[in-house]
């Protein structure tokens, strides 16, 4: 019996396939070019104007005095807030349930009576904490609103009481001012501070993508067993490289985009910045590679691809503090190589952090080496007996 097995292919040999394979998958071409740039510039233009502006809220006046409509008039002059009156309580709840509004204000009655007796009356505000960003916005826009109105009618109180001097009267009214300044994203650019991290889960999610219907493409009769019958190493790591290779430039790309095209700051090192994105490319391709060789199925794969890369942005840490996350988002949250690289490009872009300040996380992805190591073994448990092709009797 003569076991006929498959020539040997050149280094060279072996890439041109790979620019073959690349060439006829139009869904592989797709993902490599023009579908990425499409997605991101989609996210950046969602957020595009950067700052919330004009968010609608419903104002019941019980009062309609002149210090209530000038408390309305506070409301409508903040940039963030735009002033609905309504005048039924049960349509302003249902306007707020449905959406229309993003905050239901009441005015009591009495307001201005009571506040001349310094009975310090209660304006109530209402609205949907599950819309985080929303309702952030419009508690600091209420609160800076009536911090405003009441300095003015202290003030007014303190000049009406013979204080003639109005510096004095502020003094009396305010008698400690502070002053809040942000150090990062000073403007509060929501476009910066979501899609800078939005965009990364993205592209981590189409590494994993890219690399499996790329593994996918050498499956015969759901095996990979004639594929990595012989060079199967020098197969992997050209398939590997080559990929891999235009997958970090794509993360260059959307860099590049973020850091000069959208003109966001980056006061750290390009060096390191790019050094994470490779490590975070070859995370996500040991991720990929493990799944394949496991499963060798494409849809299987891609599924628990999926469900691990899910809950990116959720778990980076940017939207909730990893610190209040219970310890299995915490656990969880270290198998996804993204959150490693995400505190990084924070760190040089925002902090201008040494090298050694990166390290860790720099480290964290390296680790993912190990999977890498892990899928050799499973290389060589499933696939190093040559497979017979054929024979001769």
């Amino acid at each position: 019996m003569n076991a006929t097995s498959e020539p040997s292919l050149s280094l060279r040999q072996l890439f041109i396939q790979q620019c073959l394979l690349l060439r006829d998958n139009a869904w592989l071409m797709a993902m490599l070019t023009w579908l990425p740039l499409l997605a991101f510039l989609a996210v950046w233009w969602v957020f595009s104007s950067g700052l919330t502006r004009e968010l609608p809220i419903a104002v019941i006046d019980h009062d309609h005095s002149q210090l209530s409509r000038s408390l309305i008039g506070h409301y409508d002059a903040s940039p963030t807030l735009q002033v609905r009156s309504v005048y039924s309580e049960p349509k302003a709840r249902s306007l707020l349930r449905t959406g229309d509004v993003s905050a239901l204000v009441i005015i009591p009655a009495n307001l201005e009576k009571h506040t001349k007796l310094a009975q310090t009356p209660t304006v109530a505000a209402y609205y949907n904490s599950q819309f985080m960003v929303i309702g952030k916005q419009i508690n600091s826009a209420l609160q800076q609103a009536h911090g405003t109105f009441s300095a003015k009618v202290a003030v007014a109180k303190a000049l009406s009481h013979g204080n003639t001097q109005t510096l004095q009267a502020l003094g009396d009214a305010v008698p400690i001012r502070n002053q809040i300044s942000a150090l990062y994203n000073g403007n509060s650019n929501y476009a910066q501070f979501i899609v800078s991290a939005a965009l990364p889960a993205f592209w981590q999610i189409l590494i994993m993508a890219v690399m499996i219907l790329a593994l996918g493409a050498e499956l015969k009769n759901h095996s990979f067993k004639n594929w990595l019958a012989s060079q199967a190493w020098q197969k992997l790591a050209i398939k590997l490289s080559f990929f891999g290779g235009l997958l970090w430039l794509q993360g260059v790309l959307l860099c590049t985009l973020m850091f000069h095209g959208f003109d966001w700051p980056m006061r750290g090192s390009w060096s390191v910045l790019l050094l994470a994105l490779l490590l975070c490319v070859l995370a996500s391709q040991a991720i990929a590679l493990i799944f394949m060789l496991l499963f060798q199925d494409v849809a299987r794969a891609l599924s628990f691809a999926g469900a691990l890369t899910a809950p990116s942005f959720a778990f980076m840490g940017v939207t909730f503090p990893v610190s209040d996350m219970p310890w299995f988002a915490q656990f969880w949250r270290q198998l996804i190589p993204i959150t490693h690289y995400i505190e990084v490009q924070i760190a040089q872009a925002n902090y201008g952090a040494s090298v050694a300040q990166s390290l860790p996380n720099l480290s964290a992805l390296l680790v993912f080496g190990l999977a890498f190591i892990s899928a050799a073994f499973l290389v060589k448990m499933r696939f190093a007996k040559p497979a017979q092709l054929g024979h001769n009797t």
